[in-house]
């Protein structure tokens, strides 16, 4: 066997169905032989930072389903690897388990500067949980599964294999040596513990059972670890009411009666303030960023925290804990829920004083969603989103983009189904959305999935719109345009006196692009055409475009400034821009 059968041979082994990427000089020969076997679907992205993203959503949506997929992506060496590094980032940021396979020049090359080299190992490094190199055709096998392993075991993150032109093409034994059934590499310090001690236990139930106003947080960790049911049955037995973090939202019913919504920087009033005024806060599988605490030296200051966490880096690192549990948080819930000690308890007063706080901004928001429309008389997204999610009963899966209208999406979508809310979170890349979008589809063909972005990072991978096109791809693209980088003209609103340098944008025809793509488009500027439209998308079998324009000066609040701390929450709405009405707005005349 040669080194890219081995390759090939391991893949198949491990399950990997879809290959995301772009081929070139030294990964031709994987490529060639991979054209042989049939056993891959090769999806091509349009550019190598799209194959990321579709790799990421494979991997994502694919979680909660019965066959789990690890999402793959492979590019060539020097340019062809170094455009995957975004997305590679995005997903080690937001705990996404990928494989990256990359060409490299020749191994009698390496370090001389060689025609299309780059160090594709040193650049990822630092955002991979692993990264090799393998210099013989009889390592390829093993490092595979080795791989795979790190890669979806315990704190999900992107693994790089980067292999020499000359091993994928070097000629070895033919025996294919690993049985793959219970497949565990030796690796001395990879730490991993996914069974709760009973010490922390005891004390977190004590801690809970004592708790008069506790908080229960719900992270990414509770997606990834398919937990959300049992979260569900853990806070109803013991009546603790839950805030989410973006990556958290999914994971049990938005409307449940214990859900206060997403906490954090645009979270909602209820989640906010209850979490400073909580006396205990038991955190699932997250890690305190600041877009969640804000001024760390005055969060929930007067809280403990019970911290359940997979990877042991995490704990203590920005937060405090009183009890700190290293596990995985399904095991942990688990044993929570069967345990008797744990008691129920009313908490009417708690309940009562959350209650109060959620009518701050209820009316308020509910007159700008029926509404409809904004200061300049276009439409507003929180309404756009809010309709979706009456007709879809919450039901559809979500893939934002950034910005903006990614924070309609988390606040006024009432997620029904769980694990179907995908975005781009620590690293907030724009341009995620649409290849994210196509791997969730094909990880879940048989859910609808709408992508939602704004005119900016629409654009960022807009050529995508091409890899839809090649395959049929079935995703409900909505394209919410004001004219602006919304969220950082909402920075410059509040925060800079209204000057906005840099984020107008002159937007092209995107109906002749949809014709270009030959995809059905549809354009909407009034409220009455918005229900209409979404419903034409339903019924549509394949991709469609649907432009909306909506009023620039529309804002997402509650908002906690950068910096700032929680009871620096803006909730009220900065004053109507005088000449708001009067600038001429750029947008697509389609």
């Amino acid at each position: 066997m040669t080194g890219k059968e081995k390759l090939l041979a391991a893949l198949k082994e491990k399950g990997i169905k879809y290959i995301f990427g772009y081929t070139g000089g030294t990964i031709m020969p994987v490529f060639d032989e991979m054209d042989k076997t049939k056993d891959f679907q090769f999806i091509m992205s349009r550019h190598e930072q799209g194959a990321t993203f579709m790799a990421q959503g494979l991997s994502r949506a694919s979680l909660s389903t019965d066959n789990p997929q690890l999402g793959a992506c492979m590019a060539t060496s020097g340019p062809g690897a170094m455009n995957l590094t975004t997305g590679v980032a995005d997903a080690h940021m937001d705990s996404v388990p990928m494989l990256i396979v990359t060409g490299q020049v020749a191994t009698g090359v390496i370090a001389t500067d060689a025609f299309q080299e780059s160090d594709v190992v040193g650049v990822m490094m630092p955002i991979c949980k692993q990264t090799y190199m393998p210099l013989h055709a009889d390592e390829i096998e093993s490092t595979i599964h080795e791989a795979h392993y790190v890669a979806t075991t315990g704190r999900g993150g992107p693994v790089l294999v980067d292999i020499p032109k000359d091993v994928q093409n070097e000629s070895v034994s033919p025996q294919y040596r690993f049985d793959v059934k219970g497949y565990r590499p030796v690796l001395p310090g990879y730490l991993y513990h996914p069974t709760p001690d009973r010490e922390p236990l005891d004390r977190a139930i004590k801690m809970i059972n004592k708790s008069v106003r506790p908080l229960i947080f719900c992270g990414h960790g509770v997606i990834n670890s398919n937990a959300g049911k049992l979260l569900q049955q853990f806070a109803e037995k013991v009546n603790i009411p839950i805030a989410f973090t973006m990556h958290g939202l999914s994971a049990l019913p938005s409307d449940h009666p214990l859900s206060l919504g997403m906490m954090g920087m645009h979270g909602t009033v209820e989640a906010n303030k209850a979490v400073m005024e909580a006396d205990l806060l038991i955190a699932f599988g997250m890690r305190f960023d600041d877009r969640v605490t804000g001024k760390l030296n005055e969060y929930a200051a007067n809280a403990d925290v019970i911290h359940v966490e997979i990877d042991p880096s995490e704990i203590d690192k920005n937060v405090a804990t009183s009890v700190a549990i290293n596990a995985d948080v399904l095991r942990t819930l688990r044993v929570l829920v069967d345990d008797p000690l744990l008691t129920y308890k009313p908490r009417r007063r708690w309940f009562k004083q959350i209650d109060e706080h959620r009518k701050v901004m209820k009316k308020e928001l509910q007159a700008e969603i029926d509404t409809g429309v904004g200061d300049t008389g276009t439409l507003l997204m929180k309404t756009i989103v809010d309709r979706l999610s009456k007709l879809t009963k919450g039901k559809d899966l979500i893939v934002p983009d950034v910005g903006q209208h990614q924070m309609m999406a988390a606040r006024f979508y009432s997620y029904q189904t769980e694990n179907s809310w995908f975005s781009s979170g620590g690293a907030g890349t724009m341009g995620c959305s649409l290849p994210m979008a196509i791997g969730v589809k094909l990880a879940r063909p048989q859910e609808r999935v709408w992508s939602i972005s704004g005119d900016g990072g629409f654009q960022m991978n807009i050529q995508e719109l091409g890899t839809v096109m090649e395959h049929n791809i079935d995703i409900k693209m909505l394209l919410f345009n004001n004219g602006y980088l919304g969220m950082v003209r909402q920075w410059q609103t509040l925060f800079f006196d209204g000057r906005y340098s840099g984020t107008p944008m002159q937007n092209p025809d995107y109906g002749f692009i949809a014709q270009a793509y030959k995809i059905p488009y549809l354009k909407v500027e009034e409220v009455k055409d918005i229900a209409p439209a979404l419903k034409k998308a339903i019924k549509q079998k394949g991709p469609i475009l649907i432009e909306f324009v909506c009023d620039p000066t529309e804002v997402i609040l509650p908002m906690i400034p950068s910096g700032g701390g929680f009871n620096d929450m803006i909730v009220t709405r900065p004053p109507k821009e005088k000449s708001a009405s009067k600038k001429k707005r750029k947008v697509s005349k389609s």
